[in-house]
């Protein structure tokens, strides 16, 4: 019986151990909160934007911050570009806002938290499909 007992003990403590790692490295909207960069292309020209990820009033949002081109030339831009954003486990879901011509438009996205430092951000609007890949900003 003791030799069960200890067994039984012992296997116990190690699941016990396993469910406190897990629970310790599930990836929440905190895991979010920093700066982020992303590149895009068009028609062979590069920008580079800057986001940052932040609590407001207990809320997640995601702020536009900076815009550049390639030649390092930027502008600082304050604008909400996600909002509504949850995230569990490293999988999440988000509003993106985007402004074009006095326009606002808002689509569903989808966020996958790869690791501490890459974000993918996938969303599909009007036909087109586009998943970015976001870089922690240091």
């Amino acid at each position: 019986m003791n030799t069960k007992t200890n067994v039984f003990e012992r296997l116990i403590f190690l699941i016990s151990i396993l469910l406190v790692t897990a629970s310790i490295k599930a990836q929440n909207n905190n895991d979010l909160i920093g700066k982020w960069e992303t590149t895009y292309d068009d028609e062979g020209e590069k920008s580079y934007v800057t986001y940052e990820f932040k609590n407001v009033s207990g809320n997640l949002k995601c702020y536009t911050l900076y815009l550049k081109n390639d030649k390092g030339e930027g502008v600082k831009y304050n604008a909400l570009a996600m909002d509504k954003i949850t995230l569990n486990n490293g999988k999440g879901i988000a509003k993106y806002k985007y402004n074009e011509g006095n326009k606002n438009y808002v689509f569903d996205t989808k966020l996958h938290l790869k690791n501490q430092s890459t974000l993918y951000v996938s969303y599909s609007f009007w036909g087109y499909s586009n998943t970015e890949i976001w870089k922690r900003v240091k």
